[in-house]
């Protein structure tokens, strides 16, 4: 069964794919970009990078980043640098995107003093 989970997130992908095409445009600029499955946290991130833009948060699911894309030439500059779907990032919130930022706040990364 486990050997058959690419093959079925691909077919859920072109399943839904016609769905979020009637999604509202994001309001924000921020939109999630769907990369092949197996891609880490990692390649997503350098994927950006080499589309100039740099990933706010990962998905739940390492293959997943989100981007703040105002233009659409950003957006095909990740389509490409490899990702495969890229939709507003509030169609997948609560969904398959994390509410955690990639990097820590300062504020959080701080030691607390010992008492």
């Amino acid at each position: 069964m486990i050997k058959f989970i690419p093959t079925i997130l691909v077919i859920a992908i072109v399943g839904v794919t016609p769905l979020l095409a009637v999604a509202e445009p994001a309001t924000d600029d921020r939109y999630a970009a769907v990369f092949p499955p197996g891609w880490q946290a990692r390649d997503v991130i350098i994927a950006g990078a080499a589309a100039g833009q740099s990933a706010l948060m990962i998905g739940r699911t390492a293959n997943i980043g989100v981007f703040v894309l105002p233009a659409a030439d950003d957006r095909q500059a990740l389509r490409d640098a490899g990702a495969w779907l890229i939709i507003p990032a509030n169609t997948l919130h609560g969904c398959l995107i994390n509410q955690t930022p990639t990097a820590q706040s300062i504020r959080s990364s701080a030691e607390t003093p010992s008492t």
